[in-house]
Protein backbone atom coordinates (compact mmCIF):
# COMPACT_ATOMS: atom_id res chain seq x y z
CA UNK A 1 0.00 0.00 0.00
CA UNK A 2 1.64 3.28 -0.98
CA UNK A 3 1.50 6.31 1.37
CA UNK A 4 -1.08 8.13 -0.56
CA UNK A 5 -3.23 5.07 -0.07
CA UNK A 6 -2.66 4.95 3.30
CA UNK A 7 -3.83 8.65 4.24
CA UNK A 8 -6.77 8.16 1.54
CA UNK A 9 -7.90 4.70 3.73
CA UNK A 10 -6.91 6.80 7.06
CA UNK A 11 -9.41 10.18 5.84
CA UNK A 12 -12.41 7.54 5.36
CA UNK A 13 -12.68 7.89 8.65
CA UNK A 14 -12.65 11.46 9.50
CA UNK A 15 -13.60 13.39 6.03
CA UNK A 16 -12.39 16.80 6.89
CA UNK A 17 -9.08 15.70 7.73
CA UNK A 18 -6.68 15.19 4.82
CA UNK A 19 -2.58 15.16 4.76
CA UNK A 20 -2.47 16.55 1.16
CA UNK A 21 -0.69 19.88 0.98
CA UNK A 22 -2.57 20.28 -2.41
CA UNK A 23 -6.08 19.12 -0.71
CA UNK A 24 -6.02 21.43 2.35
CA UNK A 25 -4.95 24.78 0.46
CA UNK A 26 -8.22 23.65 -2.03
CA UNK A 27 -10.16 23.58 1.37
CA UNK A 28 -8.94 26.67 2.96
CA UNK A 29 -9.81 28.29 -0.47
CA UNK A 30 -13.13 26.78 -1.10
CA UNK A 31 -14.31 27.44 2.58
CA UNK A 32 -12.94 30.92 2.53
CA UNK A 33 -14.75 31.17 -0.97
CA UNK A 34 -18.61 31.37 0.20
CA UNK A 35 -19.06 29.52 -3.15
CA UNK A 36 -20.89 26.49 -3.08
CA UNK A 37 -18.96 22.94 -4.85
CA UNK A 38 -21.77 23.27 -7.55
CA UNK A 39 -20.74 27.09 -8.11
CA UNK A 40 -16.92 25.88 -8.36
CA UNK A 41 -17.80 23.20 -10.60
CA UNK A 42 -19.63 25.03 -12.76
CA UNK A 43 -16.82 27.82 -13.21
CA UNK A 44 -13.91 24.86 -13.30
CA UNK A 45 -15.55 23.29 -16.28
CA UNK A 46 -16.72 19.64 -13.82
CA UNK A 47 -19.51 17.85 -14.85
CA UNK A 48 -20.17 16.65 -11.18
CA UNK A 49 -19.67 18.33 -7.52
CA UNK A 50 -18.97 15.61 -5.91
CA UNK A 51 -15.35 15.75 -7.71
CA UNK A 52 -14.79 19.09 -5.73
CA UNK A 53 -15.24 17.45 -2.71
CA UNK A 54 -12.96 14.74 -3.13
CA UNK A 55 -10.26 16.98 -4.43
CA UNK A 56 -10.99 18.87 -1.02
CA UNK A 57 -10.77 16.23 1.26
CA UNK A 58 -7.65 14.74 -0.71
CA UNK A 59 -9.03 10.90 -2.26
CA UNK A 60 -8.58 12.29 -5.25
CA UNK A 61 -5.52 14.90 -7.22
CA UNK A 62 -6.37 18.11 -8.32
CA UNK A 63 -5.90 17.60 -12.20
CA UNK A 64 -2.76 19.53 -12.75
CA UNK A 65 -4.65 21.47 -16.14
CA UNK A 66 -7.85 22.49 -13.57
CA UNK A 67 -5.34 24.77 -11.47
CA UNK A 68 -5.77 27.44 -13.16
CA UNK A 69 -9.41 27.92 -13.17
CA UNK A 70 -9.70 26.57 -9.65
CA UNK A 71 -7.31 29.05 -8.64
CA UNK A 72 -9.22 31.97 -10.49
CA UNK A 73 -12.48 30.96 -9.33
CA UNK A 74 -11.02 30.52 -5.80
CA UNK A 75 -8.65 33.76 -5.40
CA UNK A 76 -5.80 31.56 -5.46
CA UNK A 77 -2.20 32.47 -6.50
CA UNK A 78 -2.22 30.33 -9.45
CA UNK A 79 1.38 29.87 -9.35
CA UNK A 80 2.18 28.94 -5.66
CA UNK A 81 -0.86 26.30 -6.13
CA UNK A 82 0.25 24.57 -9.12
CA UNK A 83 3.54 24.19 -7.46
CA UNK A 84 2.17 22.69 -4.34
CA UNK A 85 0.91 20.36 -6.83
CA UNK A 86 3.61 19.09 -8.45
CA UNK A 87 5.53 19.35 -5.17
CA UNK A 88 3.25 16.72 -3.94
CA UNK A 89 2.25 14.96 -7.07
CA UNK A 90 5.66 14.85 -9.11
CA UNK A 91 8.30 15.28 -6.73
CA UNK A 92 11.56 14.51 -9.22
CA UNK A 93 9.54 16.93 -11.77
CA UNK A 94 9.53 20.17 -8.83
CA UNK A 95 12.77 19.15 -7.98
CA UNK A 96 14.31 19.47 -11.77
CA UNK A 97 11.96 22.81 -12.17
CA UNK A 98 13.31 24.18 -8.90
CA UNK A 99 16.98 23.27 -9.45
CA UNK A 100 16.90 24.61 -13.17
CA UNK A 101 14.35 27.86 -12.88
CA UNK A 102 15.56 28.30 -9.11
CA UNK A 103 11.99 27.60 -8.12
CA UNK A 104 10.07 28.42 -6.11
CA UNK A 105 9.81 32.38 -6.35
CA UNK A 106 7.94 34.18 -3.09
CA UNK A 107 5.19 36.32 -3.81
CA UNK A 108 7.31 39.18 -3.05
CA UNK A 109 10.08 38.07 -4.99
CA UNK A 110 7.59 37.47 -8.17
CA UNK A 111 6.66 41.33 -7.31
CA UNK A 112 9.95 42.49 -7.86
CA UNK A 113 10.81 40.84 -11.05
CA UNK A 114 7.05 42.42 -12.23
CA UNK A 115 8.17 45.56 -11.13
CA UNK A 116 11.64 45.61 -12.70
CA UNK A 117 10.10 43.92 -16.19
CA UNK A 118 7.67 47.13 -16.25
CA UNK A 119 9.88 49.65 -15.13
CA UNK A 120 12.56 47.83 -17.92
CA UNK A 121 9.78 48.25 -20.69
CA UNK A 122 9.46 51.57 -20.38
CA UNK A 123 12.89 52.69 -20.35
CA UNK A 124 16.26 51.03 -19.94
CA UNK A 125 16.46 50.78 -16.17
CA UNK A 126 19.61 53.01 -14.62
CA UNK A 127 21.40 51.44 -11.41
CA UNK A 128 21.24 54.84 -9.70
CA UNK A 129 20.59 56.28 -6.36
CA UNK A 130 17.69 54.80 -4.56
CA UNK A 131 17.12 51.53 -6.85
CA UNK A 132 21.20 51.17 -6.60
CA UNK A 133 21.15 51.34 -2.62
CA UNK A 134 18.09 49.13 -2.53
CA UNK A 135 19.30 46.12 -5.14
CA UNK A 136 22.72 46.78 -3.12
CA UNK A 137 20.63 45.70 0.29
CA UNK A 138 18.69 43.39 -1.43
CA UNK A 139 21.98 41.42 -2.44
CA UNK A 140 23.70 41.90 1.22
CA UNK A 141 20.61 40.50 2.84
CA UNK A 142 20.66 37.86 0.47
CA UNK A 143 24.35 37.15 0.83
CA UNK A 144 23.95 37.02 4.74
CA UNK A 145 21.12 34.33 3.95
CA UNK A 146 23.52 32.26 2.23
CA UNK A 147 26.22 32.22 4.80
CA UNK A 148 23.88 31.11 7.52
Amino acid sequence: MTSTEHHSLEQLGNPEMTFSPTAQMLAKAIDDSGLTQRDIADRVGFKHANVITMMKQGLTRVPLDRIPALAQALGLDQTTFLLVAIEEYHQGVYEILSDTLGLPFTDAEQGLVVMFRMANLRTEIELDGPFRKALEGLLELAEAANMH
